[in-house]
């Protein structure tokens, strides 16, 4: 890649991730009141809001974070040696899990599932959890990376909230019988479009820290290296 190419790329890959994390955060919290000011953003997922309203806001915050996660693991997998392996798997299932529950929706607020929401149901479970696995793992690779231990430490933290959150609502979801699940599900979101955004902003910074010369992978600081 010439240089004014990995500039470009360094320049406009986080501001990409973050206006994506933006618009999702926007959309679960904005898209309730749209959708029927009577319903309760705290009983009720942004899943069942999405099925209130198709092709609206939230399914299209949940498409475009889903494709801006992909080119973010593309790039990554470029870029990146420690995000190579399990993190591009994990990662890789994120996108997919938000893609299919933007095309594929639930059944609006009801107890009895159709086939479709219950794809609706794994995949999203698949991303919530495939994330914040992703996260501990580039946490574990980063921690001995030279001016990455700052990030390490904010990508384990969001990770096992993110964790703590899918684990709560799983509770809400079953014996809670839903109770408070709308507001955790949002923390939950919260804690792992943030963890999307800070490991966005680590590439960018590694994207213009690498050498122009183009090599294999291989260098501890997970950076392609320059061939000597």
């Amino acid at each position: 890649m010439t240089t004014r190419g990995r500039r470009l790329l360094s320049r406009s890959l986080a501001p990409a991730v973050w206006g994506a994390v933006a618009l999702a955060v926007g959309a679960a919290v904005g898209a309730p009141s749209d959708t029927d000011p009577g319903l309760s953003p705290f009983s009720l997922t942004v899943s069942d809001f999405a099925a209130l309203d198709r092709g609206g806001l939230i399914e299209t915050s949940m498409a475009i974070l889903g494709v801006t996660s992909f080119v973010l693991l593309a790039v990554a997998r470029k870029w990146l040696t420690t995000a190579r392996g399990l993190p591009s798997v994990l990662l890789a299932a994120w996108s997919l899990g938000l893609l299919v529950a933007a095309a594929i929706p639930t059944d609006p607020l009801t107890t009895h599932l159709s086939g479709s929401a219950y794809v609706h149901r794994y995949a999203s479970i698949t991303a919530f959890v495939a994330l914040p696995l992703a996260g501990l793992v580039l946490a574990h690779r980063l921690r001995t990376t030279p001016d990455a231990h700052r990030t390490a430490r904010l990508l384990r933290l969001l990770s096992w909230a993110a964790l703590a959150g899918a684990a709560v609502m799983a509770l809400s979801a079953g014996p809670g019988d839903r109770e408070l699940i709308g507001l955790v599900e949002r923390l939950l979101l919260g804690c792992e479009v943030v963890l999307l955004g800070v490991f966005g902003r680590h590439v960018q910074k590694r994207i213009g820290a690498a050498p122009v010369l183009a090599g294999r992978p291989g260098d501890s600081s997970g950076v392609l290296s320059r061939r000597t």
